[in-house]
This record gives C-alpha cells, structure tokens and sequence, in this order.
C-alpha cells in the first residue's frame, strides 16, 4: 500500500493525490482499489453504503474477505485469475446474497493496475447494485429476452422455487449441477433431489426463513443424481415477497463445490494417513529399539569376554536385519513363516545342503510375530552350530510346524538328530532365556526344551495374532 501510495505522490505531489482519493471516496459509484494481497487501498462510500454498510467507514489496510465475508467463492476466483493473469473480467447481473440477506443484482467489472515496472500491483473493482433495473426487467414481458439472458447465461445454477419446494424455473446451470433435465425437474421439488441425510437440516433452514426468523441462509448440501450419484453444492436461498408481503417464491443459486469437497476429503485420509504412519512408525523404532537394548544387555550379560560378546551381538543383530528386510519388502503388513525361517536360518545351513528340512503349511504373520520367530530361529541355529547337530557334517535339523485354525494356534517344533550327544546345559544361558520369554509375551505362547541324547527337541506353541484388515499405512507406500 506504502509503494502504491509513494507512486501517486510521486507523479502528482501530495496534493494533488490527496485530492484524488477524496474524490474517489465521494464518487456517485461503487469503487475499490486492492493490491495485490485483496487488501484496501481506497474505496468510495458508494462502494459501503450499497452494501448497506456505513460510507464513511475505515477500510485501509483491510482485507477484502475478512470485510465482506459472504462473497462467494465464484468471485474470489475471478479476483485470483485477474491477479495472476492480469486479465479484465464482469458481468452485467449476477445475483449475490448480502450481509443482510437480501438478493441483489450486482453489476460488476474487475481490472487489474500495474506498477511502473508493468507488474500486475492489485484491483480495481467496480460494482453496482442493479437490482431495481434487473427486478423491473424480470417482471416485465417485454424484457423476457433480456431477463432469459442473465437467468440462463449467470456462471452459477438459479432457480426460482415455490414456498413449498417446487420448481418453477430453473436455467441451463442448474440442471447441468444437478444432472437433472430440465423437463424431469420442472416435476420435482427440491426434496426430491436432495440427499436425504441433509434434508432435515435444508427444511428447518427453510422453514425459519417462512417464519420470518431470517431473511436468507446459505448451506453446504448434497444433490443426488438420477443415476444416484453425489453432487456437492454451494446453496444460497433469498425469499423474495410480494407486494402484499406475502411469501411468493425462492430465489436459490447454487455453485458446484464437488471438485472441493473431494479434495477436502482426500486431504483428510492424507492428514489421517500420515498420524498414523508417524505413531506405528514410532512404534516400530520403540520396539526395535526395545528389542536391541534387550539383545545388549543379555549378551553382555552372559559373556564376560568383549571380543565373543560383540561377535554374538553382531550375529544376532544381522538375523534381526534379515527379517526387517522382509517386512521392509512386505511394507511391514506381515511376513511368510516359511520365509522367516529360511532366512533366519540360511547364514547356518540351507536347505539345499540337506541339513536342514522346512516344512509346514503357508502361515502369514503379523510384523511382531515375524521379529519374534526370527530371532527365536536365529537362537536354536545358534545353539545347533555351536553344541548341537549343525555342529557337524551329518547332523540334521527337522523344521516343521502345523496350524490350529478354530483356535489361531500354531505349533512349532525344532528337532536335531545325527549330531554330538546331548547333554542338558547346567545353567540356562540368554538363547533359552529369550526364546522362553517371546514366546509368553509376544505370542502368548510357551516353549519347551527336551535335551535328548540324540539331539534338542524343542516345542514352540503359539497363539497367532490376527493380522488387521487394513495392514496400516505401510501398505500404502
């Protein structure tokens, strides 16, 4: 505004610019200047008073839309396209619903102004209130030519509606909105096309305005098509009178807003897909993190000596990573338990060596019971290489599970055979230990442990969780 103001002074002297914009405020018209942000430079009084607002009122520096509220968003968009564009835009009659309620006629032009470098700096907007002309048009005969142009020609559906919702005339928008022909309306009333979770609250708006509670209301509604589709709209309703006051007709304007809502909705799944994406992402680190501070502190815990207690926690790490690889794979909806095996246990011996035999029906897992099964697996392979059957070249090691559908249970069972004689441990060391304790919490299962001379048997029995319908936002990426 201070760049505007500078300009003027500039070329005419303070005077001479002060004088211009007294003249301004004075002129028998509807005037204002905007800059580029839709905020006031000047207005004439003209401009407040038929909005019934005072003339004198204090409007620089204000915005436009925080002054007049109500302007519609079909405007707005032509004040957007003449500010990016610089293009010169009006309309002779276009109807508007102001801060009173009352309809009018408006008839408006916009042009851009450019500053000295030929940028485009606001708005000059001109308007006026030409209800009286078009309402005297609209009721004479021989103005029907003309009154048909800017009923049928206005960029927005208008229909004129009985007190009791029929309709009497509608123009080409309108049913070009609502999907309905113009023969197939002239039969309905406006309930009969409005979707039925929003009738109520249009009746009550409708009935109040009958009542003389309120002059107009404007209202964000659904149409349904005939082929039952949805249409979005922007409703104002203005009750026109007779001269004897007595309610006549509805005058009801409406502006398709479906575009709008849809991208209103997409924004909200976005917004909701992203919370949760961010907390099962943090429950994800949570229980990584939880799950490795745990590994830590059980391996050095058990191994006095740093070099082997590093070499045990680095393995034990990588069988985690392996896994994570999987579900990263999967986007974290779950994993294959035949997979999770055979990755947990492939650093150790494949199956192509025939140490190893996995065998069991297609079992899905969730993301928690897949961590948990590798890290048990990685366990017992451990176990297996150092003391049990993968130990040596004949030994051999039999996995195998089964599934109890009725009950969401699986069983598990890790046999050795052919390997060095077994002999129970006298101490449990961190490999029981864990597997003991995921299988009670994770799983909510339990585990045993048979040390028989010709080799470990160990049962796992395992309540599975259900995997959800809607995997979660990983799914998604």
């Amino acid at each position: 505004m201070a760049e505007a103001a500078g300009d003027a002074h500039g070329r005419l002297g303070a005077p001479a610019a002060a004088s211009v914009l007294t003249a301004l405020q004075q002129a028998p018209l509807g005037v204002a200047i905007f800059d580029g942000e839709m905020r006031y430079l000047a207005a004439s009084g003209r401009f407040l008073t038929d909005q019934g607002m005072p003339g004198d009122m204090p409007l620089e520096g204000r915005v436009h839309y925080e002054v007049f509220p109500e302007v519609p968003q079909r405007w707005r968009e032509v004040h957007a396209r003449a500010l990016a564009l610089g293009v010169e835009e009006s309309h002779d009659a276009d109807p508007y619903v102001n801060k009173q309620g009352r309809l009018q006629w408006v008839r408006w032009s916009v042009t851009p102004w450019r500053d000295a470098t030929g940028e485009v700096g606001g708005l000059v907007l001109y308007t006026e209130d030409v209800s009286p002309q078009v309402e005297s048009r609209m009721s004479l005969e021989a103005a029907e030519a003309r009154y048909r142009a800017v009923f049928d020609q206005v960029a927005v559906g208008v229909a004129r509606v009985a007190p009791d919702g029929q309709f009497l005339e509608i123009n080409d928008r309108f049913c070009a909105i609502s999907g309905h022909g113009r023969d197939a309306l002239m039969q309905k009333s406006f309930q009969d096309i409005t979707h039925p979770e929003d009738l109520d609250t249009d009746l009550e708006l409708v009935r109040s305005v009958l009542a003389g509670e309120r002059n107009a209301y404007s209202l964000e509604k659904r149409y349904l098509t005939p082929a039952g589709e949805v249409v979005w709209v922007e409703l104002t309703v203005a009750l026109v009178r007779s001269e004897t006051g007595e309610p006549d007709h509805f005058v009801s304007i409406i502006d398709d807003i479906s575009y709008r809502k849809a991208a209103e909705a997409e924004q909200a799944r976005y917004q909701d897909h992203l919370r949760l994406l961010i907390n099962e992402l943090n429950h994800r680190v949570k229980n990584t993190l939880a799950t490795v501070q745990s590994m830590a502190a059980q391996t050095l815990r058990g191994e006095r000596e740093p070099a082997v207690a590093f070499e045990k926690f680095e393995a034990r790490l990588m069988g985690l990573a392996e896994v994570h690889d999987v579900l990263t794979r999967e986007r974290w909806s779950g994993a294959s338990l035949r997979e999770v095996a055979e990755r947990a246990l492939k650093p150790f011996a494949s199956q192509a060596t025939g140490q190893v035999m996995i065998r069991g029906p297609e079992v899905w897992l969730t993301p928690g019971a897949a961590l948990t099964l590798a890290l048990v697996f990685h366990e017992l392979a451990t176990n297996a290489v150092k003391y049990g059957a993968l130990s040596t070249e004949k030994g051999r090691v039999d996995l195998a599970w089964t599934i109890d559908t009725a009950a969401d249970g699986l069983g598990v069972t890790w046999a050795e055979s052919r390997g060095p004689k077994v002999t129970p441990p006298q101490r449990r060391g961190f490999g029981s230990r864990l597997i003991k304790r995921a299988l009670t919490g994770e799983l909510r299962g339990n585990a045993e442990m048979a040390f028989e001379p010709g080799g470990l048997i160990c049962r796992l029995e395992a309540k599975l969780p259900k995997a959800p319908d809607n995997p979660g936002p990983f799914g998604d990426l």
